[in-house]
């Protein structure tokens, strides 16, 4: 049972937790079998609705006296005071009544073995009128008096502990003629568990997060089967356990436990050593099913149930859809672990896509991006507004750059030594997982590309910002498992502002940089005093400043609008805590005292390696006596000296707080290396790591002094169609709900010449705006050409954006094929003409194309495109090893 959370709010006025507006492409609502109802139509319209962009309809026919049920799949929601459920209808007779259908899973149903099921219905009737809301509440009271209703007829023990809805019931009353229901709207306020199918029936000894904890039996452990272990998982230890899963690249399994991860992702199936391990480390895997032929069979081995979730891989195009519904009906029909989730990724996702799964895996390359923590945020929200909701979001961390800009870093270095794509700074990791808390989502897969048990220094810093990650998440456990998010408190300076995390006795504020983009691994540090007002805290709250070494209590005030919190300086990855309980800061208190010393020795590693790079870094950049950067080195060597000191008596909070302020030094120092000199002409991928500084420098020195030796692409003038054609180059448009787009020649105003390229992307329907659009509807492609291993490409142009595009934060992309879409440079908005120029070095003999795509609603232009081989002068540049031999 995994919990997700959501924000409480009443049906009137605040966002609800879950809402379907009943505007899928397929209808959604089945009627229950073995009735004398039947269907005589059933379908979506689009053109009478209330909200979103359609409505359900059902046309039914049945007798006099008798009731039809139309079911709706909702998500486990908890039976609990807070929980709501409201629809609006129309319906030709009065008379309609909303039910919700409840599992009992402490209460096992004689007739089926498993877990039993009660109808809790509501008092509301509708009466006739279009557009009516009918609400159910008060399900504990409900549940109450079914259970003792139960009990009396019925000898078998009904627990009604733990009990969930999983779906709602409509209650349809019958007559003559056609009895025609029009459902627009569903809605549910509460907060989620995700537990599929019918579940196994839980002991009534397990424990609860609804309830005071029972004691459970004693159990000899060793004994216990691999069934009766991940029932145990599934129902007592997930609820207060987020996942950290890593991506697995042959390290042991040990090693990545030490790490802190509690679930290993596979890119195969499991092994029947590796389910052993994971057994005997009492870590999760999660993986793809074994073969359509051998499934059956092989999940007859109990060794699989230490099988977490079942991956279904990634979904490039909405036209595989029916293979990954067969797979998931094949597992569910073969599968005796009926909770196992299935999860999958989506480049095209919709809400019908994500029908097919249990979850939803969310993730993109952003390090080495201009994307800011804002934007990345608002595509997570995209993603989530585009899934079904309800849906279960894990969220993918990259822990390294992708395979590509690795690349072409190490091909513009002239490299022929093979080494680990750069690491995510321990901030870089801490942004992106609060961004990922902040659309609710609560298991983490941190991607990666390469062994963490390689011998370098950059995957021996990589393995400690990943552990430091890991402490950080653990510390977040009580609010991400069982809480809520409660909004997004607004910060002075206004470029911080936090969001906030809800538990039963207190509030968590994680404070984020909006403005900050992953360019590079450079630290991102907010200077000076830092102040929240916080609503809806009682003013008895006491408040304190969270590292992971330890707490400190911080200044606040009542104010109007709610308590101001003050913080003289606020550390990249502080935490503020506020609550009236004294009990909950004990335990947040013992857990920070349990890893502090840990904590603080692997701020102590990364400091030492990150500052060790800037010495090296400094030493390649012949630094004058007058610079900065040598008594700021100095400063933070003597901190650096205390702070070992300081770990060697056993002070680790004092330590932790050394490294801070060694990070802002450092941070200070990479700025003015990154900085001095010219600005480049160009920003090339060597920008992302601290270590390439100096080769970055030399770079754009070569680049000032470099020749065109000859030109590749043609057409790029775009003054006539027919030549574009003939050399090759396509047009692609994605069939998208709503959605019509189109590339043309444009005489508006081009940059030179009679004409430009135009794409523009625009909604069928004016009156029903596109919110979010799922992928750029519009593409434009240049033929292949060919270029040879070692060689420099430069690609410039011009473009133009006049407004910011609707539904998307990636703008206009310019996509290179050496480089691919996460390397790709994005326009937001530019209103007059706005040059953009991108390097590339060719690790090996290929074919390169140029495209460009318009991802979301609105306009943009493209003139004067060029695509070119540049000639280097090698005394300043010198020869890379790519220009003599392919990179292997």
């Amino acid at each position: 049972m995994i919990i997700s959370f959501s924000m409480l709010g009443s049906i009137c006025g605040a966002e609800p937790a879950f809402l379907d507006e009943m505007d899928s492409d397929q209808p959604v609502l089945r009627l229950v079998e073995k009735t004398d109802f039947r269907v005589v139509s059933q379908y979506v319209e689009r053109d009478e609705h209330l909200t979103g962009t359609g409505a359900e309809v059902v046309k039914l026919q049945g007798p006099a006296g008798e009731t039809a049920m139309l079911l709706f799949e909702l998500p486990s929601a908890p039976v609990i005071a807070e929980l709501v459920l409201a629809t609006t209808i129309s319906c030709n007779r009065p008379g309609v009544q909303i039910a919700a259908q409840v599992v009992l899973p402490r209460s096992v149903d004689p007739q089926t073995g498993r877990s039993r099921e009660v109808i809790l219905r509501g008092s509301n009737l509708s009466t006739g009128v279009p557009g009516e809301q009918i609400v159910l509440a008060n399900l504990p009271q409900l549940l109450d008096r079914q259970t003792r209703i139960a009990r009396i007829r019925s000898e078998a023990r009904i627990d009604p502990r733990e009990a969930y809805v999983r779906q709602l019931v409509f209650l349809i009353p019958g007559g003559t003629g056609i009895t025609e229901i029009v459902v627009d709207r569903v809605e549910l306020d509460g907060i989620f568990i995700d537990r599929h199918d019918d579940p196994a029936v839980t002991p009534a000894g397990a424990e609860s997060i609804l309830v005071e904890p029972e004691i459970e039996p004693a159990t000899d452990q060793a004994n216990a089967s691999p069934q009766e272990k991940l029932t145990r998982r599934s129902t007592a230890h997930s609820p207060s356990q987020i996942q950290r899963i890593i991506r697995w690249q042959g390290e042991p399994f040990e090693y990545l436990k030490s790490l802190g991860f509690n679930t290993i992702w596979l890119a195969r199936p499991a092994t029947a050593v590796e389910r052993k391990e994971a057994h005997r480390l009492d870590l999760a895997i999660v993986c793809p099913p074994p073969p359509s032929d051998l499934l059956a069979r092989e999940l007859r081995d109990q060794s699989w149930d230490y099988v977490l979730a079942w991956d279904l891989g990634s979904l490039v195009a909405a036209d595989d859809l029916d293979q990954v519904i067969r797979l998931k009906q094949l597992i569910r029909q073969h599968d005796p672990v009926t909770s196992r989730t299935t999860v999958m990724t989506c480049e095209q996702l919709t809400r019908d896509v994500s029908r097919a799964t249990d979850a939803l895996l969310l993730g993109r390359d952003i390090l080495g991006t201009d994307l800011t923590l804002r934007d990345y945020v608002t595509w997570l929200g995209q993603r989530q507004r585009l899934a079904r909701p309800g849906t279960p979001l894990w969220t993918m961390v990259p822990s390294q750059i992708s395979l590509q800009r690795a690349h072409q870093i190490e091909a513009l270095q002239g490299s022929s030594i093979q080494v680990p794509p750069a690491g995510a700074s321990y901030e870089q990791l801490a942004a992106i997982t609060s961004a990922a808390m902040s659309i609710r989502s609560r298991d983490f897969f941190f991607e990666s590309q390469s062994s963490l048990t390689a011998p370098d220094p950059h995957t021996r810093q990589r393995a400690r910002n990943l552990e430091l990650m890991n402490l950080r998440l653990r510390l977040l456990t009580p609010w991400l498992a069982a809480g809520k998010v409660a909004g997004v408190v607004r910060g002075t300076p206004p470029v911080v502002s936090a969001v906030m995390l809800q538990a039963e006795r207190s509030h968590l504020l994680m404070p984020m940089g909006w403005s900050r983009n992953f360019r590079s691994q450079q630290e991102s540090q907010v200077s000076g005093p830092v102040s929240f007002i916080v609503p809806g805290v009682a003013e008895s709250a006491d408040v304190y400043l969270l590292s992971l070494a330890g707490a400190e209590r911080v200044r606040h005030e009542r104010v109007t609008g709610g308590i101001k919190i003050s913080v003289d300086s606020l550390p990249p990855d502080g935490l503020i805590m506020l609550t009236s309980d004294p009990q909950a800061f004990s335990h947040v208190s013992q857990f920070l005292r349990s890893i502090a010393g840990r904590a603080a020795q692997l701020r102590h590693d990364i400091v030492t390696q990150r500052m060790q790079e800037l010495v090296e870094v400094g030493k390649e950049e012949n630094l004058d006596e007058t610079s900065i950067v040598k008594p700021l080195l100095s400063r933070a060597e003597g901190e650096l000296l205390a702070c070992g000191m300081d770990l060697k008596r056993g002070f680790a909070e004092q330590s932790y707080r050394r490294t801070q302020n060694i990070e802002r030094t450092l941070s200070q120092i990479e700025y003015v290396l990154r900085n001095q000199g010219q600005p480049g002409q160009v920003t090339t991928p060597l920008i992302f790591s601290v270590t390439s500084i100096a080769a970055e420098r030399r770079m754009q020195d070569s680049l000032s002094r470099a020749t065109v030796q000859s030109e590749l692409l043609a057409g790029g003038e775009f003054e006539a169609l027919q030549p574009l054609l003939d050399q090759g180059w396509r047009h692609k448009q994605l069939p998208l709900l709503g959605i019509t787009s189109a590339v043309r020649l444009s005489p508006d105003a081009p940059y030179s010449g009679s004409y430009c390229l135009e794409l523009e992307a625009k909604s069928l329907d004016p009156s029903q705006p596109i919110s979010v659009v799922p992928t750029a509807p519009v593409w434009i492609s240049s033929a292949p050409m060919r270029v040879k291993a070692g060689e420099i490409v430069e690609i410039i142009g011009m473009a133009r954006v006049p407004e910011e595009l609707i539904g998307t934060v990636d703008g206009l992309e310019i996509i290179d094929s050496l480089g691919g879409p996460g390397m790709a440079t994005r326009i937001q908005i530019a209103p007059s003409w706005q040059p953009f120029r991108i390097l590339r070095c060719v690790p090996s003999d290929t074919s390169l194309t140029v495209s460009l795509a318009l991802s979301g609603i609105g306009k943009a232009q493209v003139d004067n495109l060029v695509v070119r081989k540049l000639q280097l002068p090698r005394e300043l540049a010198g020869k890379p090893e790519s220009l003599e031999r392919p990179r292997r």
